[in-house]
């Protein structure tokens, strides 16, 4: 996001606060029911990767400044890139789960 914080300064927009950094922490010492499994992770990092597309679309097609518009579209493909190589993951680990076909009521079921 180096783009993205010397646009603002260069622009003269003030950078948000960072949030304070977090403890340190033993993965080992949360109880197996706390914690989230690795397909619920990679689903949840899915869903963030999808929305992000989705927001960098919606500020491509708001840009009036070009540079700004292709700024976003840089996003916009590295999000894609990621999301591909989540999607591989997921099917490879089995995470990917492919819902039951759909068949209107009265369609023959072959």
């Amino acid at each position: 996001m180096d783009t993205l914080k010397k646009l603002m300064i260069k622009e003269g927009i003030p950078l948000p606060e960072i949030p304070a950094t977090k403890p340190k922490s033993d993965p080992n010492s949360i109880p197996l029911g706390a914690k989230a499994t690795d397909s619920e992770i990679a689903n949840l990092i899915s869903v963030k990767i999808a929305s992000n597309i989705v927001m960098c679309s919606t500020n491509m097609g708001q840009s009036i400044r070009t540079d700004i518009g292709l700024m976003w579209l840089k996003f916009h493909t590295e999000k894609v890139i990621l999301g591909s190589k989540v999607k591989i993951l997921m099917q490879q680990k089995g995470w990917l789960k492919i819902p039951p076909y759909y068949y209107p009521p009265g369609a023959p079921h072959n």
